[in-house]
This record gives structure tokens, C-alpha cells and sequence, in this order.
């Protein structure tokens, strides 16, 4: 078996139509994973540099996931790939103790959210605060999430947040601009050599 027929065996019994691209990742990544559609359909595009080789440690056909690494020397980077409700995914995950979907998952839930009723969506992590009276912080509806560098954004039905930084983004500028605030400087602070 080859191992774009060991790869697409095991995409396929988790349900997924892989395609495996021909190299093109950016400068310093070892692999890019993309999920789209094409004319037949869903797909999760894989892309690896090449010498480095892709491995699948674990398949949960029945939760329609998979962890993917990708072997480039000593280096191992693993990925958790799966379908949330309505999508395919794929998240980095951290750390040598990832063997399975099971550990892939548990080293994507941050030490924050221990022991509280978390909500995960692919590698985002939603905690309930029915404390918070929505009179006291503004609520934003249908709020785009992503944490930048091409990465799919989620949609967040509700969100609060107490802090935070301001960006502009547009199909130009995918990552966003920051909005600076203009600095008034009095004129007695000014002066001329």
C-alpha cells in the first residue's frame, strides 16, 4: 500500500475525502492543512514539505476524527483533523504526550477551563458565565474568531469581552489592522531644533 493509499484509506474511515496537494507550504512550515470544496464535494487538503512523512497514530470513525503527524526528522507535528457539526477542522496540537484522539483532545483543553462546563469547538474553548449580567458588558452577536495566519474563522453566537484590542479586517488586510487611537501632544511639549 502506498502511503497516499494508507493515508486516504484512513481519512475515508472517518468519513473524509483527502487530497493530497502538491507541496506549497509557506516559508518555516513543515505541513499546511486545509479544509474546502470543490466541485465534488468536502475535502481536507494536505500539503508536507518534501521529506517529511505523515503518519495516522489513531482513526474514531464513530466521532469522525483523526490524528495526523507528520514525521521531518526528529521533529513530530500532530494534528487533531475531525467534522464538528457542521464542518472539517483541523487544530495543531501541543506536546509529546499526544498518541491518540483521546490525548489530542485533552492537550487542546487549556488549564482555564478545568473542571468547568467548557463548550469545545474545534480548538476553541466556550465557557457559560450566567453571573455576568449582560447589562453590565456589551454583548457582541455573531462574532468572527480566528487566531490569524490564514486560519479558518469560527463564528461565536454571543460573546462578552472586558478587554481587548481593536482590528480592522478586510479580504486585503485577512489578519487585520490595528486601530490606532491618535495622540494629542500639547503644544507646550513641543519643540523645535
Amino acid at each position: 500500500m502506498t502511503t497516499r493509499e494508507y493515508l486516504c484509506w484512513h481519512f475515508s474511515r472517518m468519513g473524509a475525502r483527502l487530497k493530497i496537494q502538491e507541496p506549497g507550504v509557506r516559508q518555516g512550515e513543515k505541513v499546511r492543512i486545509d479544509a474546502g470544496r470543490d466541485r465534488d464535494g468536502e475535502f481536507i487538503g494536505v500539503r508536507c514539505r518534501d521529506g517529511a512523512v505523515p503518519e495516522i497514530p489513531d482513526v474514531r470513525p464513530a466521532s469522525r476524527h483523526l490524528v495526523l503527524m507528520v514525521r521531518d526528522g526528529d521533529d513530530k507535528n500532530k494534528f487533531l483533523l475531525g467534522r464538528d457539526e457542521r464542518y472539517w477542522f483541523a487544530a495543531a496540537v501541543p506536546g509529546d504526550g499526544v498518541h491518540d484522539v483521546r490525548t489530542a483532545i485533552a492537550s487542546l483543553r487549556p488549564t482555564e477551563v478545568e473542571g468547568r462546563n467548557a463548550i469545545r469547538q474545534g480548538e476553541w474553548f466556550f465557557v457559560p458565565a450566567p453571573e455576568v449580567h449582560e447589562s453590565a458588558l456589551v454583548i457582541y452577536r455573531n462574532e468572527p474568531l480566528s487566531r490569524g495566519g490564514g486560519s479558518k474563522p469560527h463564528i461565536c453566537q454571543e460573546g462578552m469581552r472586558r478587554f481587548g484590542l481593536t482590528v480592522m479586517v478586510s479580504s486585503a488586510y485577512p489578519n487585520g489592522i490595528t486601530v490606532l487611537v491618535p495622540i494629542t501632544i500639547p503644544p507646550a511639549s513641543l519643540s523645535m531644533r
